[in-house]
């Protein structure tokens, strides 16, 4: 398996995301990889980037960077072509880990790792999920999976819904092709458990560095 990071530097929400410190010198892409290189082989991960000056992160790591055009990085472009489009760069036939930086508290790679080999001859993917057991209402204001009254559900009876992380996708070369998306047509659901920021703006960020010390740190 190859294992590809999206590692874009022109995000426009927060500045240079991927790359600024986020713990103590440590940026996304460098707690990211610190555990991926615990169960890949440095030549089997690749940092996509479209602006070279980062090609330095690569080379402290050890592992390949790839030149990503400009256009798969922009919002404009459409996701299908932005996934083909990373991965035609990844040499090879075998499977890819398609992640990103936005989920650092995800530490589960040797399970899901694991799960895949289990699963990958009847699936096309394997995708991160969180299940959530929440007092959700619909458009509507109605409740999803318990009621208003006498008949009230504590939180542990609420049937989960789901929140999908797309920092960890699977993906085999066909469904890459095929689909050309992070989900599959034949998706196995991997739940995941950690507690999760999905970072996309200022506010994001700061809680989520208040959480990441917090786990770090208790270790």
């Amino acid at each position: 398996m190859k294992a590809v990071i999206l590692g874009k530097s022109n995000s426009r929400r927060i500045e240079c995301k991927n790359y600024k410190p986020f713990y103590n010198d440590l940026s996304l892409t460098d707690i990211l990889l610190e555990k991926l290189v615990r169960y890949f082989d440095r030549s089997d991960i690749f940092l996509s980037c479209e602006d070279e000056k980062f090609e330095y992160v690569s080379k402290k790591w050890g592992i390949c960077f790839i030149k990503r055009d400009v256009k798969y990085t922009m919002l404009e472009t459409n996701t299908v072509d932005v996934v083909r489009g990373v991965c035609k760069d990844v040499p090879g036939d075998d499977d890819i880990l398609y992640c990103s930086c936005m989920d650092p508290l995800f530490d589960d790679y040797k399970n899901m790792l694991r799960i895949w080999d289990e699963v990958k001859d009847s699936h096309d993917s394997l995708n991160v999920i969180y299940p959530m057991k929440k007092y959700y209402l619909d458009e509507k204001h109605q409740p999803i999976g318990f009621g208003f009254g006498h008949w009230h559900k504590y939180s542990q009876y609420i049937p989960p819904v789901y929140q999908v992380s797309w920092a960890n996708n699977i993906l085999t070369r066909e469904s890459i092709e095929r689909v050309g998306y992070m989900i599959g047509e034949q998706p196995f659901w991997y739940d995941a458990y950690n507690p999760t920021v999905d970072i996309d703006t200022e506010k994001d960020w700061e809680l989520a560095q208040v959480i990441y010390k917090y786990y770090r740190e208790k270790k």
